[in-house]
């Protein structure tokens, strides 16, 4: 079907993959026993060189300022679609959907997030742009970055090698402000409807998290993140109630860790219900973490935390932003009871907060 380039959804912040997925702290992906890993031979990933291409001027603006400026950027855009949406994929692990990107066609990995596919060595259903399936095994992840990867199986009615594939960028290259292009599968794969488009720009980058206002809702978890160039720079992991708050899995999380993803490994979280949850969002400040949004129904919002509030202290704790906010909630285990300290409107102020369950 044809697609304008520059389609905007927002909607309910469910994800489909494996249950609500918000902006909040210590949201991580299911923890299982590891399978057995097989035996395979390690085929590096393929990591785009620096591009050739030179950028248009209006790419390194802070603002388009003219109707050419304008007029470039869907020119860009247009010419990215096609490869971007031939790329995205749908991914089916039993009851559980999300979206994926092709990064080889020859081996026939497919990038996700680990919270779609859940476990190594199962079954998995891969739905290509155009609405043909084709059987795909579900491979390593690491849960604590949410990054998952599958492989394809052969076909005899489909040439793997015909299917088109997307290079990975250089993550250290990406800026703040920076344009981006994603793609996914919203609300879940529907057929007769490509993988849908929106355009948006780097809001935040860490280490390990880029945060875009590309919006994403509940289905496009595990699809691709695109730099202008034409390059996969992140995967969808998690989405929050602003339409700015969109989450995306740098691909160094892939890259670094190549090895252990194609023999089957599963690292990095506790097993689900075992995760603690406070429930904010947050930026760095001198002073602390400000909250920068509170999810409604998760405990700081029932023990009375609000936006802009400052936390400084978690029971003997300092607390320096909102990264290690997140690592010293995870020190927790759900139900346990902590004190929180913060600073609102000038005053220091301390609330009692009954840490919840990831579920």
């Amino acid at each position: 079907m044809s697609l304008s380039p520059l389609v905007f959804f927002r909607a309910a912040t469910s994800d489909l993959a494996r249950g609500t997925l918000v902006s909040a702290i210590a949201l991580v992906a299911l923890s299982l026993a590891p399978a057995n890993a097989q035996e395979v031979k390690v085929r590096k990933p393929v990591v785009s060189p620096v591009p050739t291409a030179k950028l248009s001027e209006v790419f390194f603006k802070t603002v388009p300022d003219s109707l050419e400026d304008l007029q470039e950027i869907e020119r860009q855009v247009t010419s990215l679609t096609e490869t971007a949406i031939h790329s995205t994929v749908s991914v089916r692990v039993g009851d559980a959907q999300g979206s994926g990107v092709i990064i080889d066609n020859k081996a026939g990995y497919i990038l996700t997030a680990a919270h779609v596919i859940g476990l190594a060595q199962k079954n998995a259903t891969i739905i290509l742009h155009d609405g043909r399936t084709l059987k795909g095994k579900t491979m390593g992840l690491n849960r604590g970055l949410d990054a998952g990867l599958v492989k394809l199986v052969e076909d005899a009615e489909v040439d793997i090698s015909k299917l088109t594939a997307v290079k990975m960028g250089d993550i250290s290259k990406i800026k703040t402000g920076e344009w981006v292009l994603a793609t996914g599968h919203p609300n879940g794969y529907q057929a007769g409807r490509a993988p849908v488009v929106r355009l948006g720009r780097v809001v935040t980058q860490k280490k390990h998290l880029l945060q875009t206002d590309c919006t994403l809702i509940g289905g496009d978890s595990g699809g691709p993140l695109f730099n202008m160039q034409g390059e996969v720079v992140g995967i969808h992991s998690r989405i929050g109630p602003s339409t700015s708050w969109n989450f995306h899995i740098p691909v160094s999380a892939f890259q670094n860790d190549w090895e252990k993803l194609i023999s089957g490994d599963m690292w990095g979280a506790k097993p689900l219900g075992q995760n603690a949850v406070l429930g904010v969002n947050g930026e760095d400040t001198d002073q602390g973490c400000k909250v920068t949004g509170v999810t409604r129904g998760f405990p700081a919002e029932i023990a009375g935390l609000k936006e802009n509030d400052v936390i400084f202290q978690l029971n003997d704790q300092k607390i320096t932003g909102i990264e290690q906010l997140a690592a010293v909630v995870q020190q927790y285990k759900p139900g346990q009871t902590v004190q929180v300290r913060l600073i609102r409107d000038g005053k220091t102020m301390t609330f009692e907060v009954q840490l919840a369950a990831r579920d």
